[in-house]
């Protein structure tokens, strides 16, 4: 018989090793090892199987859904899922939720509620909105991607008993629950990709009749609908939340109107004015790969003023208007059409700070503190 097959004289030997009754070998059958031993490891209750965690997908969009699910635990078992990242400045993210196994040993994010640790209740995808900077990173930390073209790496890990702080102090709960000093074991661990953009969505740089942005083309010919993106007063040129359009299907353009390099003047300044924010509706609007009478105007922050001033003073008519957290007016005049803005220097009067240091701009988009004439 081959050297994978059981032959008739070794029977003896392996039933002192293992404790099991004899089985005849018969010649004219072909009797696997493998799954002889695989049959045995499920009889005996003293071997089972090391614990398994599972993402699916590995590689997702970062609006996409995954699901995780922690396995051949044991019944009713109290274990920490941990998620870590580092930024694109080599600052180190993570969060941390406290759950307990089913009956069957399994643990599902999806279905189950966490007990304690970054978020509570029963959040699918709580891992990855809780993360926050680690304890002794740098403070006032903003996750915000520059490179689009590369994803984040989160690598989740599956931890016996109860952690109580994202940082490795060692105490929290053991795992039949009881307060102790927790040695940190990993059992087990996944690497997953996020990335704001899909395969096949295209990055073109524009520097086109003064007008700096990024346009983002979803797969394919088109025509597409399409998205003028706009930011706020944190300036220079945001990629990721037009990546993640183009990603679902929108043409899109992110558009720089101050504190960028390749903008003429200097960067605490809006340098352009109305003719710019014009000038850059109508590129996209003409772009061969767009539906002309399909383009919205995005504003995050002042961006919404903007993406306002933009549907009302200029002779374009986008599709629809979204507005995020931003003010309905502006304290800086900006004239007519054809003119420059100007820099935030009357926004600034109205900030407020804590006693950390951290500033709020609550007081800027008040009405009572914006001219009539800017709305």
């Amino acid at each position: 018989m081959q050297g994978s097959l059981l032959c008739h004289g070794h029977w003896g030997a392996l039933h002192q090793l293992l404790g099991l009754s004899v089985v005849r070998a018969r010649p004219n059958k072909k009797t696997v090892w493998l799954h002889f031993m695989m049959g045995t490891m499920r009889q005996r209750s003293c071997c089972s199987p090391a614990s398994l965690l599972m993402a699916m997908p590995t590689r997702a969009l970062m609006d996409e859904p995954i699901m995780l699910e922690a396995r051949h635990l044991p019944p009713h078992y109290s274990i920490t899922m941990r998620a870590r990242m580092r930024s694109e400045e080599g600052d180190l993210w993570e969060s941390l939720a406290h759950y307990h196994s089913d009956g069957r040993g399994v643990v599902n994010l999806s279905r189950d509620e966490a007990q304690g640790g970054s978020y509570t209740g029963r959040e699918p995808m709580g891992l990855f909105w809780s993360l926050l900077p680690a304890p002794g990173e740098r403070e006032g930390l903003r996750l915000r991607k520059k490179n689009v073209e590369t994803p984040y790496t989160v690598r989740v890990s599956l931890l016996r008993g109860h952690v109580s702080s994202p940082e490795a102090s060692g105490y929290g709960r053991d795992a039949q629950g009881r307060d102790a000093q927790v040695q940190e074991e990993e059992l087990a661990a996944v690497t997953l990709e996020r990335w704001y953009m899909a395969p096949g969505v295209r990055r073109v740089a524009i520097r086109e009749g003064g007008v700096v942005g990024t346009l983002f083309l979803p797969p394919g010919p088109g025509p597409f609908p399409a998205v003028l993106d706009l930011w706020g007063m944190g300036g220079g040129l945001v990629e990721y939340r037009s990546a993640l359009l183009a990603s679902q299907g929108f043409a899109s353009l992110a558009l720089a109107y101050f504190g960028h390099r390749d903008i003429p003047g200097p960067l605490h300044r809006i340098n352009v004015g109305d003719a710019y924010f014009l000038a850059a509706f109508r590129l996209l609007q003409d772009h061969p790969q767009v539906c002309g009478d399909s383009v919205a105007v995005l504003g995050l922050s002042f961006g919404v003023f903007l993406t306002l001033r933009i549907a009302t003073h200029l002779p374009v008519n986008p599709r629809c208007v979204i507005g995020i957290n931003g003010p309905m007016g502006s304290m800086n005049k900006l004239v007519d059409f054809g003119g420059k803005g100007e820099s935030f220097q009357e926004d600034q009067k109205h900030w407020s700070y804590d006693e950390e240091g951290y500033v709020s701009f609550r007081g800027v988009s008040l009405p009572g503190n914006i001219p009539p004439t800017t709305w």
